[in-house]
């Protein structure tokens, strides 16, 4: 019987305890171990501190709790590291000799000897908050010691603790100083962390003694594109035959061809880092792969020579991670992919090689769970290229798939459907052309969906309401993506981010109210429909979602006001609505936001004042309000957001004074009023907003009645970029600012007389703009040196005086643009390096020659652009080398005293937009080769030399011509009737393809002058885009070609003092963007076509000492002409404002007079009408009554007619044979 072999339970067994009674024994039962407790630890404390005294009075070499030997071996340690008195290092012997309570320190209680040494920086470093998000930053800016490092050098006193086994001194601080090699002495150690601390050189192969070593930490940060530590040789890292994690990140690898190969001796490494190692060399095969232990490998960003993926790789038998992105591979995934049966991440992804057939075997492939191939199968298909692969068992446990960037194309396949674990599918920046499969809805796990960046097009399923595991979703960018959204959207209750960024474009938000009605209202945190072209308002519904944090409808067209609803959500924390066509004024129920801290209103049309209801928003971090329309005040209530951060006001119509108040803004970085109507003082208080990194003040309207003085900016230490125009500035000569700036722009600011010393210490320099500030001072040599760091300098319009340096020096990273026109500069042009990309040394004093090795950079591939020496005295040629700047978009020369022709090797300059020589003494024919240039060429400016030549016939091909000006020269010949076909000067708004950045264009006025009437008027000709024709003062001959009317465009024409002849054209009103006509002291002959009356804007008119006739068409805007001079010379012309009147007596034309008939009607008498009709009647009837009635006059008539017929027929019978025969001998010739 079973019951004989029981035994029965302790009768405490046999209770049954309720849960509740469960917990409170449990309760109890800790209560006792907390209260028995201390004396669980004094007894055993006891017992060490005994144990360590024993050993102590043994040895006679140690004080109580610590061994004399190892204190002062972390005395002698200490003395050699420079630290600071908030470290907690600083505190070491100071209060106790027991070194075992120090920090960082750890004894053994049984032996009191150190074992472990913890000097980890624990601490995050700080950065200026421009500077947060940009990674140059911290590449190129290592980080900075601050009180909380540990550096100097590390003592070989270390040795001494040789019952080490745990040492961390990572994140700190010595650099430039190699990884000690006595470390390898310490053989006990266990734990080895040394990343991280600016060690440079070889890392010593005494590191691999260390056979005890578990894990192993030499990860390295690396400055300068320059990896600081290096391995010359990875077989000592067979040594740590214990090392189960190793780390060694951003190490130098580079052709050490050993490494996997001394890794494959460590059986019992569990987990191997490599990242960013500049590694280039892995192994195709290994003899025997002994990686029995590894579970982690990650190899990423690494550039491999052998492209291929070594197979040996997939054969790791226990490996679940496997990281190998951006590593240079190349070609097919090898089949042996299968075999990593444990495998449970891959990511292959940015290796764009990456191509062929994905094998079968990788469906095999049942424990992966995350695949990553993003930027790989480059423009492969998704539906017929990994159908194959990707069923089978990997479609059991697959929980991500992302195939960002790869370029897949056609549609998107249902099977995907059947990832019925799939928690994340990114498809992203693909080229899908198909609607979203509605199998989508079958993902019931599916919590994140991105689609974004491909070309889907149609309507959202409406099965997307099964996936109601969606938290996060993103169909942004897939413009094709149109008609009515699910109601199932309502469903998504837990869906907390949605982006449709770019889709149903054109649609108004009242569209998807139903969509967004249900439970999507309760858990959605971000919705955004950015650039979507939305109409119509902002719908009410919108303040129904009760936790939502993110909005951006930016970019798009709703071209209404802000509504209220968007003052009921009361989580929101950011607010974008910039670019969306919102107007009327700011609301003031937005100061119900109490947890908004980014709110962007830019680019808009809103009107009226800043709300004061916006001081309220005291979580507010980020404000911009900049491009809308503005007015009022600043609001003192400004003041109090006390988070502020940044603040962009400019672009605006505000006025009145800076409020004092913002002194208390002490967090703000960025402070933007550019470009408004602010006056008045600029407060003091500015100068405790220490952490300010930029100040734009420029384009207001101070007027030079506010002053910056030192004050100002005492403590603006983190200052990088200061913008300020029409200020005054009251500062010493020697004052130091406490700031190092990037950019600094005071153009039209009043700085004084002398050149401002205080720019010396600014020695980080990119940008300085000084332009029209009334310097009349030299250049100190100490500013040459400061400019070494610019990409922009301009020091323009001023009466700066001297010589430049023989060598400009710029930074060969930069692209360079400098300004230094208008100033009294003299002495010879300066050398230049082949990245200056602008140069401006107009309207100064520099003499002599043009370099001739202007444009040769020793095989450098020259980036000049920009380059104008205009209105200097220099003599001598062009030099060809200038044609060696292939990317030269305008050359300006003009006003100096060069002679020779122009250059004929212009073949290579196909940018070439602006070319203005004139005002020299060149010579001979415009070259043939500038037919290179004729596509992209805009100003051809040639005036005032000795040119001469036919009429240069290339430049019809001149489709971009905005200005052609060859006047005051010798060309002859006739104007071509192609060049009515002037694209440039049809278009009424011009192209603008010049290539320069907007501070270039603002610095650049190219100016012409266009003479008229006696009167030289000056245009410039980059920034107003005038476009005009001036070939006055030639020999050109012919008539004006009647096609010149399609130049529609033209804003003033110049044909003066030529021997031009022929009519002006009738249709010349078509032109009716005319300025300024002159045709005078030409050959010109007929009337003044009436439709010249018509162009209204028409200022300046000329066309004096000509052959026209006629009736001047006095009518419409030609009444505003009174001045009669404009017709002087036309002998023939009467009418107003002349005082010659046009009578019966009068001459009616000079055409008449060559037997041609007078267009001027009005010049005959009434009479003639009246008696036109009568006179033609009884003319008929006296010719045709006499042969009627009349029989012998009648057959006389008729008889002549017989005769005449015969005697023709005659001749024609004689003359017809003669001809064919003369036809016949012709042909047998």
């Amino acid at each position: 019987m079973a019951s004989a072999n029981y035994k029965a339970s302790p009768p405490f067994l046999r209770f049954h305890f309720t849960q509740q009674e469960v917990s409170i024994l449990l309760s109890l039962l800790l209560l006792c171990l907390a209260f028995m407790m201390p004396f669980i630890t004094s007894t055993s404390t006891g017992t060490g501190t005994a144990t360590a005294t024993a050993t102590a009075t043994a040895s006679d070499s140690s004080t109580k709790g610590c061994i004399k030997a190892e204190r002062d071996a972390l005395l002698a340690f200490k003395a050699q590291i420079i630290h600071y008195k908030a470290h907690p290092i600083s505190s070491w012997g100071d209060q106790s000799d027991n070194c075992c309570h120090w920090a960082g320190i750890r004894c053994d209680n049984n032996t009191g000897h150190v074992f472990r040494l913890e000097l980890q920086r624990r601490r995050p470093r700080q950065y200026y908050p421009d500077n947060y998000y940009d990674l140059d930053y911290y590449i190129w800016n290592p980080p900075k010691c601050d009180e909380w490092d540990l550096s100097g050098n590390i003592s070989e006193s270390l040795i001494g603790l040789q019952h080490l086994t745990y040492l961390d001194l990572s994140n700190n601080c010595f650099h430039n100083i190699s990884i000690p090699k006595f470390l390898g002495s310490l053989e006990n150690l266990v734990h080895l962390d040394l990343s991280s601390l600016g060690f440079t050189g070889i890392i010593p192969h005494e590191l691999g003694n260390l056979t005890r070593l578990r894990y192993l930490k030499l990860a390295t940060s690396y400055y300068f594109y320059e990896r600081l530590l290096k391995v010359d040789d990875a077989e000592w890292l067979s040594g740590l035959s214990s090392l189960r994690y190793l780390s060694m990140d951003g190490v130098d690898f580079y052709g050490v061809n050993n490494v996997m190969q001394s890794l494959n001796k460590l059986r019992h490494l569990k987990s191997v880092s490599l990242v960013d190692c500049s590694m280039n060399i892995i192994p195709e095969s290994l003899p025997h792969l002994n990686f029995t232990s590894l579970t982690f490998m990650n190899i990423e960003r690494n550039m491999f020579d052998n492209t291929s993926i070594s197979e040996w790789l997939f054969k790791i038998p226990n490996l679940r991670e496997l990281y190998m992105y951006h590593d240079g591979f190349t070609g097919a995934i090898p089949s042996s992919v299968g075999n990593a049966t444990s495998l449970q991440f891959l990511d292959l992804s940015e290796n764009s090689g990456i191509s062929g057939d994905m094998p079968r075997e990788f469906g095999d492939l049942c424990n992966l769970q995350s695949l990553h191939l993003d930027d790989t199968f480059i423009g492969k298909s998704l539906e017929e290229d990994f159908r194959d692969a990707l069923s089978g068992c990997i479609r059991r446990n697959l929980n991500v798939v992302s195939f960002k960037l790869s370029g897949l194309q056609g549609p998107l396949p249902n099977w995907l459907g059947e990832f019925r674990n799939l928690t994340m599918l990114d498809l992203s920046y693909n080229s899908f052309n198909s609607s979203i499969p509605a199998s989508i809805g079958k993902l019931s796990r599916l919590q994140q969906l991105h689609l974004y960046g491909n070309a889907l097009i149609g309507s959202i399923p409406s099965s997307i309401g099964n996936a109601t595991s969606l938290q996060f979703m993103d169909l942004s960018w897939n413009g094709g993506i149109s008609g009515d959204m699910p109601r199932g959207f309502g469903d998504l209750c837990n869906l907390q981010t949605l982006h449709l960024d770019g889709t149903f474009v054109g649609k108004s938000l009242e569209d998807f109210r139903d969509a967004f009605s249900g439970c999507i209202r309760r858990n959605l945190n971000e919705l955004s429909f950015q650039g979507s072209s939305l109409q119509g308002p902002l719908p009410d519904w919108l303040g129904e979602f009760q936790n939502l944090t993110f909005l951006d409808l930016s970019y798009n067209s709703f071209n209404n006001p802000i509504p209220a609803s968007i003052g009921r959500l009361p989580q929101l924390q950011v607010l974008y609505l910039y670019s969306s066509g919102l107007n009327g004024s700011i609301p003031k129920y937005l100061g119900r936001l109490s947890r908004l801290h980014s709110l962007d209103l830019s680019n808009n049309a809103l009107t009226g004042s800043i709300p004061v209801s916006s001081g309220t928003l005291s979580g507010l971090q980020s404000l911009d309000l900049s491009n809308n329309a503005l007015t009022g005040s600043i609001p003192v209530s400004i003041g109090r957001l006390s988070e502020l951060e940044y603040l962009d006001l400019s672009f605006n119509d505000l006025e009145g004074s800076i409020p004092e108040s913002l002194g208390r803004l002490s967090s703000l970085y960025v402070l933007n009023f550019r470009a408004n109507d602010l006056n008045g003082p600029i407060p003091e208080s500015l100068s405790q907003l220490s952490r300010l990194v930029t100040v734009g003040l420029s384009d207001n309207n101070f007027n030079y009645s506010s002053v910056i003085t030192e004050a100002h900016l005492a403590n603006l230490t983190n200052l990088k970029y200061l913008y300020l125009d029409h200020l005054v500035l009251n500062i010493s000569n020697n004052w130091i600012p406490r700031f190092q700036a990037i950019e600094i722009g005071l153009s039209y600011c009043r700085v004084g007389t002398k050149f401002p010393v205080w720019l010396a210490n600014q020695v980080n320099l990119d940008y300085l703009d000084i332009s029209n500030t009334g310097i009349k001072d030299s250049i100190h040599d100490w500013f040459w040196n400061i400019t070494y760091t610019m990409s922009y300098l301009s020091l323009s319009n001023n009466d700066i005086n001297g010589r430049l340096p023989h060598r400009l020096k710029f930074q060969a990273n930069n692209r360079v643009s400098i300004f230094l026109g208008s100033n009294h500069f003299e002495g010879s042009i300066p050398y230049f390096p082949p990245n200056v990309y602008a140069l401006d040394l107009g309207n100064n004093s520099f003499s002599g020659i043009i370099p001739s090795d202007l444009g040769n950079f020793g095989g450098m591939q020259p980036q000049l652009t920009f380059l104008s020496l205009s209105s200097n005295d220099l003599i001598g040629i062009i030099p060809n080398s200038l044609c060696n700047l292939v990317d030269l978009v305008l050359l300006e020369l003009s006003n100096n005293h060069i002679e020779g022709a122009i250059p004929s090797c212009w073949n290579n300059l196909t940018d070439l937009q602006y070319l203005i020589l004139a005002n020299n003494s060149l010579i001979g024919e415009v070259p043939n080769s500038l037919i290179s240039s004729s596509k992209s060429l805009q100003v051809l400016h040639l005036s005032n030399n000795q040119l001469h030549g036919e009429f240069p016939s290339f430049l019809k091909k001149c489709t971009s011509m905005t200005t052609l000006a060859l006047d005051h020269n010798n060309f002859s010949g006739n104007i071509p009737q192609s060049y009515g076909n002037l694209m440039g000067m049809i278009n009424i708004s011009m192209n603008g393809g010049a290539r320069f950045s907007s501070n270039i264009s603002e610095v650049l006025v190219i100016t012409m002058t266009v003479s008229t009437k006696g009167e030289d008027l000056q245009y410039g000709v980059i920034l107003s885009s005038f476009k005009f024709i001036d070939l006055s003062a030639n020999k050109l001959s012919g008539q004006i070609p009647k096609e010149i009317v399609n130049l529609v465009g033209l804003q003033n024409l110049d044909l003066s003092c030529n021997k031009l002849s022929g009519e002006i054209p009738s249709n010349i009103g078509l032109m009716q963007s005319l300025e300024s006509l002159n045709l005078s002291r030409n050959e010109l002959i007929g009337s003044i076509p009436p439709g010249l009356s018509t162009i209204n804007f028409l200022g300046s008119l000329n066309l004096s000492h000509n052959n026209l006739s006629g009736k001047i068409p006095y009518t419409k805007h030609l009444t505003t002409f009174n001045d009669p001079s404009i017709y002087a010379g036309n002998l023939y012309l009467c009418g107003a404002p002349l005082d010659k009147n046009c009578t019966s007596d009068e001459p009616t034309s000079n055409s008449q007079a060559n037997g041609q008939e007078d267009d001027d009607n009005d010049s005959l008498p009434i009479w003639f009408y009246l008696g036109l009709m009568p006179g033609f009647v009884v003319g008929f009837w006296i010719v045709w009554g006499i042969l009627l009635f009349k029989q012998e006059w009648r057959h006389l008539y008729f008889k002549y007619l017989d005769h005449m017929y015969d005697m023709m027929h005659v001749k024609i019978m004689i003359i017809v044979p003669k001809i064919k025969r003369w036809f016949f001998v012709m042909r047998s010739m």
